[in-house]
């Protein structure tokens, strides 16, 4: 290019210098016509003549030299212009630069069953919306369920399966025979807000279903409204959510919203903090920490009511890795009961262990499982939650933590990825003792059984049935067992 621009350069100077010479001719001859004679005049021109012949052939040459140059230039030009790509082509540089910029295979996401409750799992960022220039992205999600049920007998609360309230032998409805129920309150309204920030990922999550304690067919109930900032160090959360001693991602896929009887799920507000302790390519160790509202599950009795002087505090350890976690929690409470007239109280502790893990098996199986024990955390299990069975007093008077363990087994099998089954089984029992001041018609153990086949027959549509077994067993050791055939019709807006 810098050799061009010189050739240009000459050529405007031949140029000057050319024209130059051919007016400074006329002048010259202007000039000798006012003062010499015809003849010498007539001389001069030949004269002149013949000079501008000869600075013709003169310019002639350099012009044509000129070109010659000019043709060379220009086949240098090219000769550099093709050459870079022909030598960077098998450069290392140049092979990354196009991959980088070149568009990337999608990465599929990973298997999730037709079963899979809904709006469990956190989302993914696929799905959000930007609210203009604030940094904000926001996901909604609208699932709109309806349940049809088929009891073999009368369960207390129609829309759920709860071994718990089956009734055993002598009680009211003990074989009271087939009924039918609709409910559609599974369906979820959740609003999913999320920003960056310079201490991580803020997060604001709110979900709500319809399995409210009010009267009509679709109560409101809160389940999540809680804000959580993540980053690599830690997870801090504040507000209402479920509690840290539960883990949700060993939920099995059932299509009965309450699950399994003794797996272990409590809602509140609380304050949990989850540094992360070591971090690897094979998986993440860290260490959950949670202060959450007590809410003593004790019955009241001759003026007594429950209350805590200590919130409830969990502690455990969890590792994760790309296809499996297993997780240790521990629970610590205080529960009391105090008197309404004179303020009198008595308390005792409480404390329960839980040991839960899932995996992944073959490429669409997976399989979960948990165990827990203790004592006074009744109001956690899923399926004694809200009898009253966290603590009792004893004949003596004495304020007693009330035993109890639990376990429980889930697998899921994906025939297609549309079509996939899943089982569960879930046993429960508590050891009050023969000294404790309980209702005999109280369950001592309870068993629990599921079996689904779902379908997603489109990207936002599911269609399954399920089978459900139970059985209770009071403290008086009368039985009582129930079934239950389940359809469930699914549409998830923003899945």
């Amino acid at each position: 290019m810098r050799l061009r621009q010189g050739l240009v350069g000459r050529k405007h100077a031949l140029s000057a210098v050319i024209l130059g010479c051919t007016l400074l001719a006329p002048t010259q001859a202007l000039l000798a016509q006012s003062t010499d004679s015809t003849d010498d005049l007539k001389a001069q021109i030949l004269q002149m003549r013949q000079q501008m012949q000869a600075q013709q052939q003169v310019m002639q040459k350099m012009q044509q030299r000129l070109d010659e140059l000019e043709a060379k230039a220009s086949s240098q030009e090219k000769t550099a212009s093709s050459t870079p790509a022909a030598v960077a082509a098998p450069q290392t540089p140049a092979a990354s630069l196009a991959s980088a910029t070149a568009p990337q295979p999608a990465v599929p996401a990973p298997y999730r069953p037709p079963s899979a409750p809904a709006g469990v799992a956190e989302p993914l960022p696929e799905g959000y919306v930007s609210l203009g220039n604030t940094g904000n992205l926001l996901k909604l999600d609208l699932v709109a369920q309806l349940d049809t049920m088929l009891d073999n007998t009368y369960m207390g609360s129609q829309d759920l399966f709860v071994p718990s309230s089956i009734p055993v032998r002598g009680q009211p409805f003990y074989g009271s025979g087939w009924r039918t129920n609709l409910s559609a309150r599974q369906s979820i309204f959740r609003m999913d807000f999320r920003r960056d920030t310079d201490y991580g990922t803020l997060k604001v999550v709110y979900k709500n279903n319809f399995f409210g304690s009010g009267t009509g067919d679709m109560p409101y109930n809160l389940q999540y409204f809680y804000g959580e900032l993540d980053n690599e160090h830690y997870t801090l959360l504040a507000g209402y959510n479920i509690s840290a001693f539960t883990d949700i991602d060993v939920f099995p896929n059932t299509l009965d919203y309450e699950g399994p009887n003794s797996f272990t799920f409590k809602y509140g507000p609380q304050l949990r903090f989850s540094p992360v302790l070591y971090k690897s390519e094979a998986g993440t160790l860290t260490l959950p920490l949670s202060m959450e509202k007590p809410n003593a599950d004790i019955t009241s009795t001759n003026g007594f009511s429950p209350y805590s002087r200590l919130a409830d505090f969990t502690l455990g350890l969890r590792w994760e890795a790309p296809d499996w976690h297993v997780q240790w929690a521990n629970l610590l409470r205080d529960l009391g009961m105090q008197d309404s007239t004179d303020g009198k109280t008595v308390r005792t502790s409480a404390y329960a262990t839980q040991l839960t893990g899932s995996t992944k098996v073959f490429e669409r199986d997976s399989a979960q499982g948990w165990v827990s024990s203790g004592r006074g955390y009744a109001n956690f299990l899923q399926d004694i939650s809200g009898l009253g069975l966290d603590a009792a007093f004893t004949n003596s008077g004495q304020l007693r933590a009330i035993r109890a363990r639990g376990w429980g087994v889930g697998y899921t099998h994906g025939w297609t990825d549309s079509l996939s089954s899943s089982a569960s089984y879930g046993y429960l029992r508590i050891s009050p003792g023969s000294a404790l001041q309980l209702d005999q018609d109280l369950p001592k153990s309870t068993k629990f059984a599921s079996v689904n086949l779902a379908w997603q027959f489109s990207q936002r549509a599911m269609l399954g049935i399920e089978y459900l077994w139970g059985q209770n067993i009071a403290l008086t050791d009368l039985r009582g067992q129930g079934q239950r055939v389940q359809t469930t019709l699914r549409y998830d807006l923003n899945p």
